[in-house]
């Protein structure tokens, strides 16, 4: 027996949807996700294992490099510190400088009181002291100065009078800057056309000495290339038959010596 089926039944046979929501093109693109998903894992290992091998490396460097860094500084621990240098005295050529260096620390020292040798507030330095000449980046040792007393109103740098000779440059060095009597001085010479610098030995008719005087209140001079040097009162001096206000003396620089002349 057939009957007539109703109008629900048609539209219920299509279906909920009449239009197809999930269609191909959407089903290829899960399908692609799905595989990208399961290739993940596998980028996030080799990642991993990238990474870790980074890690040791750079570890390897690390220990490699300490053990020369810990020789640097072994070496530079090697090294002395830098001691600053106590310049007590210097006079300077066209060429380079003639320096009075301590060789340790000096005993400093305040007069307190008046004297011959200076007023309450002068200083007195100690030491002992190496004579040094420096040229062209060369310095040379010339001589040692033990057991010196500088007298100076301040702690800078005694000035050594340059006095020009023919041959040489000649210093007069004056450790103490005021004596009641005489003026004790060094006399060190730098030869023009080697840059040699020597220390010199006052001769005169009976003695030979590295030590000499000028009179306070006088200066030392050049004269006809020659040093002039005032003398001073006292005994055998003024009045003496012996006694000579000027004395001369004349540069040998082959002997290093100040030769009296008269």
């Amino acid at each position: 027996m057939n009957e007539d089926k109703p109008d629900w039944y048609s539209r219920v046979s299509k279906g909920p949807f009449p239009n197809e929501k999930f269609t191909a093109e959407m089903k290829k693109n899960v399908q692609m996700s799905v595989i990208r998903d399961e290739g993940r894992p596998k980028r996030r290992k080799y990642l991993q294992v990238g990474f870790i091998g980074v890690l040791l490396l750079l570890v390897m460097l690390l220990a490699i490099q300490l053990p020369f860094d810990g020789e640097k500084q072994q070496r530079a621990g090697d090294v002395p510190p830098h001691k600053e240098e106590t310049i007590r005295a210097q006079g300077f050529t066209d060429q380079g400088r003639l320096s009075v260096v301590a060789v340790e620390k000096e005993k400093i020292t305040t007069l307190g009181a008046p004297s011959c040798f200076g007023i309450e507030t002068d200083q007195s330095f100690t030491g002992n002291y190496i004579v040094r000449y420096s040229d062209n980046e060369v310095t040379d040792e010339v001589t040692t100065l033990d057991d010196l007393t500088f007298i100076q109103p301040t702690s800078a740098a005694v000035h050594m009078v340059r006095l020009p000779f023919l041959d040489a440059d000649v210093f007069i060095l004056a450790p103490q800057y005021q004596d009641c009597h005489a003026i004790q001085i060094y006399a060190f010479a730098v030869e023009h056309d080697t840059g040699k610098a020597v220390q010199l030995r006052f001769q005169d008719e009976l003695t030979v000495s590295y030590t000499s005087y000028y009179r306070p209140g006088t200066a030392p001079m050049v004269k006809d290339n020659k040093l002039v040097l005032q003398s001073t009162e006292g005994p055998g001096g003024e009045g003496s038959p012996d006694y000579k206000p000027l004395r001369l003396y004349r540069l040998d620089l082959k002997q290093g010596i100040m030769e009296q002349t008269n």
